[in-house]
């Protein structure tokens, strides 16, 4: 009955002490610790489409730190414009962490590269190299070989912003050619040679009672070293039994 009696009269001392311990606890839970034990999250602002050190403000202002991510060349986006963030705007998360910003590194330039003088495959290859697209493609009379590039427009060291077209001016060989001589030459040889100097072979003309062997020139108009208009077609006469 004694002790009974006793823990009558010390139970208000027991809830006094259980009561001072928990508002000690939660005194040091609270103030003691604020940061480590009670998150202080927000929401991460959206800064796509600021300009970095814009985006830098309203990411601290809103608790939050910028940090440097990468640069990329960017058609329309203006120089350090942020294009891509990380975390995304929207998500909530701890005060504190460093937002990734990627911003742009602006327009890309380049200057033509000068293609004078090569084949026009070779030219192109050089072009798209360098960043630009191969515009047009314009033939011009010139003393340059058939085929070879006299010009670009714009010109050659001009500075761009890429990608950007560039026309190719293509010789297309001299107003007037000599013509060849064919004649001795088999038929396809003959029409390869035509065609590099800018002429082009008429249909043949066949003489069964040539003694050359078969496919072979035995005649031409004009005759060899005459000189023609570019894009003349020249006669020819092949050996061989009639069709």
């Amino acid at each position: 009955m004694r002790w009974r009696v006793r823990m009558r009269r010390l139970f208000p001392y027991l809830v006094a002490a259980a009561g001072g311990f928990l508002l000690a606890y939660l005194v040091v839970f609270f103030f003691v610790f604020p940061t480590s034990l009670v998150p202080d999250d927000a929401k991460v602002p959206n800064v796509v489409g600021l300009l970095r050190d814009d985006a830098a403000r309203r990411l601290r202002a809103a608790g939050f730190e910028a940090a440097r991510g990468e640069e990329v060349f960017h058609a329309a986006a203006p120089k350090t414009t942020v294009l891509r963030q990380d975390p995304g705007p929207g998500g909530v998360e701890p005060k504190g962490t460093k937002v990734i910003l990627d911003v742009s590194a602006g327009q890309r330039s380049a200057s033509v590269p000068d293609v004078v003088g090569m084949t026009r495959p070779e030219a192109e290859a050089a072009l798209t190299s360098a960043g630009f697209d191969v515009g047009e493609v314009v033939e011009r009379g010139s003393n340059s070989p058939r085929g070879a590039v006299i010009g670009t427009s714009p010109a050659a060291a001009t500075t761009l912003t890429i990608p950007a077209p560039v026309t190719l001016v293509v010789s297309s060989g001299p107003s007037a050619v000599t013509v060849p001589d064919l004649v001795g030459r088999p038929l396809p040889e003959a029409r390869a040679m035509l065609e590099q100097v800018g002429l082009a072979a008429m249909p043949p003309t066949v003489d069964s009672l040539s003694a050359f062997p078969a496919d072979v020139i035995v005649a031409q108009s004009p005759a060899a070293g005459s000189a023609v208009p570019n894009g003349s077609r020249v006669r020819v006469t092949v050996s061989g039994a009639p069709p």
